[in-house]
């Protein structure tokens, strides 16, 4: 790790420990209100097609469950997100399982429909 790297990481924990600067967003990684609620039913990749997540925002990748409470990722809007399948959760939301890449990694989990901008080549398929 570069000595300048670490020292921007010190002076930001210390701007939030005084309360004057928020994390940025796209990095953030938040852990579930009620961990109980955060499942899912079992999924495979049976899609394949791809989607664009909405614009002009960021967007929360769920790792755990198609639920707003579960813990998430943010990737910027307007990212690629590989479908794998749709489902619906208890509450009667759509949902997609996927993956994107942001950062150099890939990002695996649920993304609320209501994010999803415009989907290419899916079949449509559901994870159960």
């Amino acid at each position: 790790m570069h000595i300048r790297t670490l020292l921007a990481g010190v002076t930001m924990g210390a701007a939030l420990l005084a309360g004057g600067i928020t994390a940025p967003a796209q990095a953030a990684t938040t852990g579930p209100a009620n961990s109980l609620a955060c499942y899912s039913e079992s999924w495979r990749p049976y899609d394949g097609g791809y989607a664009t997540l909405v614009t002009g925002k960021n967007i929360p990748i769920r790792a755990t469950g198609p639920y707003a409470d579960c813990a998430s990722t943010y990737v910027p809007g307007g990212t690629e997100f590989s479908l794998d399948c749709k489902d619906y959760n208890d509450l009667g939301h759509l949902w997609y399982h996927g993956s994107a890449w942001y950062n150099g990694r890939e990002i695996s989990g649920w993304v609320y429909s209501g994010n999803i901008q415009k989907i290419y080549e899916s079949n449509g398929a559901w994870c159960t």
